[in-house]
């Protein structure tokens, strides 16, 4: 099994699922044979309905026939599995869907604490895949109420504050992306900011294969030319084997610092002794993460071995 997390939540899935399409509350897994999990999620204020979140599945579904499931047709594994999805504070309510001569099973799932609202569903093609899903279903996992946040995906895994919000994410083969923005205010509504304004923009960046891009080139260089914030000339830039480190300011002016609109910049790019990669994390903007801080998430982002990936 192979752990994936986006955007506060995770789960463990066999090692030949991955993502087919992502969404920033939402994620569909597939195997060689097709869609094998959809998952789509929000944060909900006050009251929270399991009937409404069923009839929003209808209406992404046309055509297919969703139905709250019955005690006598839950499997005893998948009720097993929403037993312990309640230890960690998630109530779940199953469901049953056909369609064009398909079939899956699902769940609605809500945490009282977090106010997360899921819904999770399976596509069963064959004998053996509703264990399968009850394993999967089992391991999903809540994380937004600690301090900070794992994300995992495409073997890459980090963890973030949870105070910042996912803003954008692309991965394109030999270059993969994701930024998380924090307002100075440090509330984001639930919703992901614009990124504009006052506040912190945290970049996480892979480049591979590194041996062909550092090729006649040094890892300064390249990064200054290359990271998506980019450490400024300005700024001193402080190399190590394999490794490059930075900080500093990176727009600076008499008004500016008048106005408390200097941005900072703090940085540091890689190259991790297996997995021929490129990484670099850089936190930039008018509100200064924490040298501590930036060093753990630093510490964090890591390749994962794709014997486990």
């Amino acid at each position: 099994m192979a752990d994936i997390a986006w955007n506060g939540i995770g789960l463990a899935a066999p090692s030949d699922w991955e993502p087919s399409a992502i969404e920033r509350d939402g994620l569909l897994l597939a195997d060689g044979l097709g869609p094998v999990c959809e998952l789509k999620w929000n944060r909900v204020q006050g009251t929270f309905s399991f009937d409404k979140h069923l009839k929003k599945l209808t209406k992404g579904n046309k055509g297919a026939v969703v139905r709250e499931a019955e005690a006598a047709e839950i499997p005893g594994a998948w009720a097993r599995a929403e037993d312990r999805l309640a230890e960690s504070g998630l109530r779940a309510k199953s469901f049953l869907w056909q369609a064009d001569g398909s079939r899956g099973l699902g769940a609605a799932l809500h945490h009282p604490g977090t106010g997360l609202a899921c819904l999770v569903q399976f596509f069963i093609r064959r004998e053996g895949d509703e264990p399968v899903a009850a394993e999967v279903l089992a391991s999903l996992r809540d994380y937004t109420g600690g301090k900070t946040v794992p994300w995992a995906i495409f073997g890459l895994a980090a963890r973030v504050p949870v105070d910042f919000a996912l803003e954008t994410f692309s991965f394109q083969p030999g270059h993969y992306r994701v930024a998380w923005w924090r307002p100075a205010s440090g509330k984001s509504g639930g919703r992901a900011p614009a990124g504009k304004g006052p506040g912190t923009h945290l970049d996480f960046e892979r480049f591979a294969p590194a041996s062909v891009l550092l090729k006649g080139t040094t890892l300064e260089a390249w990064c200054r030319d290359r990271l998506t914030h980019a450490p400024p000339q300005s700024v001193p830039v402080e190399n190590g084997p394999g490794r490059i480190d930075w900080q500093g300011a990176a727009k600076s002016s008499l008004l500016r610092k008048a106005l408390r609109r200097e941005v900072r910049t703090i940085g540091r790019a890689w190259t991790p002794e297996a997995g021929n990669a490129v990484l670099a994390v850089v936190a930039e903007g008018t509100v200064a993460l924490a040298e501590c801080t930036f060093n753990d998430i630093c510490g964090s982002f890591t390749l994962v071995p794709e014997e486990t990936a």
